[in-house]
């Protein structure tokens, strides 16, 4: 049996429309979230974010994020002058918003905050502290890994 030209051209075509199918079917399966619902207001206020970017830039002891194995928990030591800080810690995967947490800042004496690392499923985490305290209003900002 002879291989005609129409036949490769069928084959061709087929195998192009079952590959568009599985991309578009995989691409369903995927659920396209932003990771900030008002991505519009928050760009709005850049120049705010930045001011306290510069702030925290400023601080003599910078914010430390850093993970107690013994604890099981990610502990964020805020600077010794920063008094009692008020503000949120965000917890966000870039890949799903369903999984964002936010804690209040709750420090002890020595100006440390714990975050129970049980409290977030494994994978890479953004942590963002926004807080006010006798510095000013400073933005701190790191990646994690729970595993």
């Amino acid at each position: 049996m002879k291989f005609h030209w129409g036949t490769g051209i069928a084959l061709f075509y087929s195998a192009f429309v079952l590959t568009i199918l599985v991309v578009v079917f995989r691409s369903r399966a995927h659920d396209p979230v932003l990771v900030s619902k008002d991505y519009y207001a928050l760009d709005l206020n850049y120049q705010a974010h930045l001011e306290k970017k510069q702030n925290a830039a400023a601080l003599k002891t910078p914010v430390v994020a850093r993970y107690d194995s013994e604890k099981s928990a990610f502990l964020l030591l805020f600077p010794a002058p920063a008094g009692k800080p008020s503000g949120k810690v965000k917890c966000f995967r870039a890949s799903t918003t369903r999984d964002d947490r936010w804690f209040d800042i709750q420090t002890n004496e020595q100006g440390i905050m714990e975050i129970p690392a049980a409290q977030l499923s494994p994978g890479r985490w953004h942590l963002e502290a926004d807080w006010t305290g006798e510095d000013g209003t400073p933005y701190f900002h790191e990646w994690v890994v729970v595993r």
